[in-house]
């Protein structure tokens, strides 16, 4: 279970970046970028797993080891959360779409094996848009896997206290020794900066080479 620290906003080094930003009525932005996939694609059509799953799951994992990326604004605090999960839309069998909590993103066999659960449960026809918690040590992501996209924006509600980062990946192509997939990036920026969104992708791009050449075989 993730455990949370507050933030002393008194000598926090962003004081100021949280108080300006916090106020906006549209305090989101949003990067797009490619990721090398290949090695990780490679390993799943080796492997017979799933490329979504271990995209969300590396998705998740890299949001862990940016600090700015568990930061949630709670009314007038900060809080400092040491794991996050991951929340995924899931397309129906009747083409509308499902939220689905798919966990905590730090081990891999169980990840795998909680996400194909969960998968076969909207398979046999579990439909909802309803949260299975209201916590907000949450990465809210979605998929587009007929898109090559190069921008993306998402419906907000507005609501003063929402931190939650979006993120979403879309299809990839290849391209001469590469293998790229776009993936958005939408962040609060009272709790983080362009400079943590760039660390962001620098750790995902890491993870899709190194994580399963690293991991071995997954039985």
């Amino acid at each position: 279970m993730s455990s949370i620290e507050k933030i002393d906003l008194r000598t926090w080094y962003r004081k100021e970046h949280f108080e300006f930003y916090k106020t906006f009525k549209q305090p989101f932005f949003n990067v797009c970028a490619t990721v090398n996939v290949a090695k990780t694609l490679s390993y799943c059509k080796e492997n017979q797993l799933s490329f979504f799953i271990c995209s969300l799951f590396l998705l998740g994992y890299s949001a862990n080891q940016i600090a700015p990326f568990r930061l949630r604004i709670n009314g007038d605090e900060v809080d400092v959360h040491d794991d996050v999960d991951i929340s995924c839309t899931v397309l129906n069998k009747d083409e509308s779409f499902s939220f689905c909590e798919f966990g905590a993103c730090h081990d891999f066999r169980l990840f795998y094996q909680q996400a194909e659960q969960r998968l076969a449960r909207i398979k046999n026809g579990h439909k909802s848009l309803a949260p299975l918690t209201v916590s907000h040590n949450k990465i809210f992501c979605s998929v587009l896997p007929w898109l090559h996209f190069t921008s993306f924006s998402h419906a907000q509600k507005h609501n003063e206290h929402d931190s939650i980062p979006r993120i979403v990946m879309g299809k990839y192509k290849a391209f001469a020794h590469e293998t790229l997939m776009p993936v958005s990036v939408e962040v609060h920026h009272a709790l983080v900066d362009g400079l943590h969104v760039g660390q962001y992708f620098q750790q995902l791009e890491h993870n899709f080479k190194h994580f399963f050449a690293n991991y071995g075989r997954y039985k």
